[in-house]
C-alpha cells in the first residue's frame, strides 16, 4: 500500500465511529490540499457562526454554576432561549445543504467518515465535506481525503479521513458519535427487556 494511503488508514482509524446514517454533502475539489490558513479563510460563514453559538453556550453555562441556588432556573431560561437560536440556526444551515451532493453515510467518528455513494470516487481524491449532525447537534465544514473505495450493494462505501478540520469541530463530532452510540445502546437494553 502507498506508504500516504497508510498514513491516512491509520489516522482514520485512530478514532471510534459509530454506524448512524446522516446527511453529508460531499463534492470533489481539484487541486493540493490547502494550508490551514486557506482552509479557515474558506469555511462559508454559516458553518463558523454555528461553531461559535456552540462554544458560547457551553462557556455561559459554565459560568452559571458559580451563582449558587438561582443558577439553574436561569440555566433552564437561557438553555431555551438558545434551543430557539439552535432552531434557526439549523434552519440556516440546512439552506448549505445541496441535492446535487447529498450523500449518507454509513458510519462517522472524529476521524472521518464512510458513506454511501452512486459513483466511485478514486483514493487520495481531495473532497469538500457538509456535515449535518442529527438532532440538530450542529453542522460542519471540512476537507476529507478519500482512503478507499469499495462496491457495495448497488452502489460505493466512500471511506473519508478528515484532512483540515478546525479542533471544535472534530470535537462536535465526536460528541454527537458519541451521543449516538448512548442512544443506540439504549435502544438495544430496551429491547433485550420486551417479553419474548
Amino acid at each position: 500500500m502507498d506508504p500516504i494511503l497508510q498514513s491516512l488508514t491509520d489516522a482514520y482509524n485512530d478514532y471510534f465511529s459509530v454506524e448512524h446514517a446522516i446527511i453529508v454533502n460531499c463534492k470533489v475539489v481539484a487541486g493540493e490540499l490547502p494550508s490551514e490558513q486557506a482552509f479557515l479563510a474558506s469555511i462559508p460563514e454559516p458553518f463558523l457562526v454555528a461553531g461559535e453559538m456552540g462554544s458560547l453556550n457551553m462557556s455561559a453555562l459554565r459560568s452559571l454554576n458559580r451563582i449558587g441556588e438561582l443558577a439553574e432556573e436561569l440555566a433552564n431560561y437561557l438553555q431555551q432561549q438558545a434551543r430557539k437560536i439552535d432552531l434557526l440556526l439549523h434552519y440556516v444551515l440546512r439552506q448549505q445543504d445541496s441535492a446535487e451532493h447529498r450523500q449518507f453515510t454509513l458510519s462517522y467518528g472524529g476521524a472521518g467518515l464512510c458513506l454511501q455513494s452512486q459513483q466511485p470516487i478514486p483514493a487520495l481524491t481531495l473532497v469538500e465535506l457538509k456535515v449535518f449532525l442529527a438532532d440538530n447537534e450542529g453542522a460542519v465544514y471540512c476537507l476529507g481525503q478519500v482512503i478507499s473505495a469499495e462496491q457495495a450493494n448497488e452502489g460505493w462505501q466512500i471511506k473519508v479521513v478528515f484532512r483540515r478540520i478546525r479542533d471544535q469541530d472534530r470535537e462536535l463530532i465526536v460528541r454527537a458519535s458519541l451521543h449516538q452510540q448512548s442512544h443506540q445502546l439504549k435502544q438495544k437494553a430496551a429491547q433485550r427487556q420486551l417479553p419474548e
